[in-house]
């Protein structure tokens, strides 16, 4: 009679603890089209505090910035911000205290503060439009993304929260089998958002299970309802393309998060990303997490 194989389920719980603590951030995009090549990165450190869970079971965050700052491509501090930079701070102030809701899973589920985010940004907004008249559009569109109706699903998909609130928690690790979870990348490329699949395992643990390493990868969700095949072509067809050219769009996505099961924490975490049309399109994304204080 055959051995039956033996199957071990790993799950890491959430840590608990009512406490403040402290995480270094960065996010970096560059986008390569043609000859010409942009580069963007912001540096942020925050503070994340939680305070329980509510009567349907979510728990209560607040992730307070407490410096934000841009980095060249030497990931020095930029001292001296031209336009374009004063002006992505000035509105990223918007984002310096944020009231979140997370299931068990740590996986963000609501933004709680979306009055005093818009009331936020009133402020902003009249002082922008004072120095900058001609930033009349760009007011409007965020007017329009942060009403009631669209607010949750800019945070929700928005790429660094989506990598950071980790979503690992209380899952079933079970062998080498994958969790499968559906995301959305934001302006993957220019501002069209895609759907992709994400794969999330175990890939290394010490036998104590007390130092484990999650990797993760993804592959666009082609088949989704939401999957823009029109938005796609449209972008293509404004590449300079010859015409008959066949050009198919690449995908590479890994991540990796260190995680300490017996203290529920995530320690470090790295995301890197590209969309690319071969020889026409590039965009890169490099998203990196710290917790500053290890237990």
């Amino acid at each position: 009679m055959p051995r039956a194989l033996s199957h071990t389920t790993q799950i890491i719980k959430l840590n608990g603890e009512r406490v403040t603590r402290t995480y270094t951030a960065e996010i970096i995009n560059y986008v390569e089209q043609g000859k010409n090549k942009s580069h963007s990165a912001v540096g942020i450190e925050f503070d994340l505090t939680f305070y329980g869970m509510d009567q349907d079971g979510l728990l209560n965050y607040r992730m307070e910035i407490q410096k934000r700052f841009l980095l060249n491509e030497k990931f020095s501090v930029i001292r001296k911000v031209d336009k374009a930079q004063k002006i992505a701070l000035k509105v990223a102030a918007i984002n310096d205290m944020l009231e979140f809701k997370a299931d068990k899973s740590f996986k963000l589920n609501k933004v709680v503060n979306t009055q005093e985010i818009r009331q936020k940004w009133k402020e902003i907004k009249t002082d922008l439009l004072k120095e900058y008249p001609d930033l009349l559009k760009m007011t409007s569109d965020l007017d329009w993304q942060l009403q009631e109706d669209n607010i949750q699903r800019v945070f929700i998909e928005d790429n660094f929260y989506q990598f950071f609130f980790t979503n690992i928690f209380y899952q079933e690790f079970e062998d080498k089998k994958l969790i499968e979870q559906p995301k959305v990348t934001a302006n993957a490329l220019g501002n069209i958002d895609i759907p992709i699949l994400e794969q999330k395992k175990i890939s290394k643990q010490d036998i104590g299970f007390t130092k484990v390493i999650i990797t993760s990868d993804a592959e666009m969700d082609i088949d989704h309802k939401k999957f823009p095949l029109a938005k796609l072509n449209g972008f293509l067809g404004k590449l300079p393309t010859n015409p008959g050219d066949k050009h198919t769009l690449d995908f590479d996505y890994k991540g990796t998060y260190k995680v300490k099961p017996e203290f529920g924490l995530v320690t470090k975490g790295k995301l890197e990303y590209s969309f690319e049309v071969k020889d026409l399109y590039k965009k890169a994304t490099t998203i990196t997490f710290n917790l500053e204080k290890d237990e």
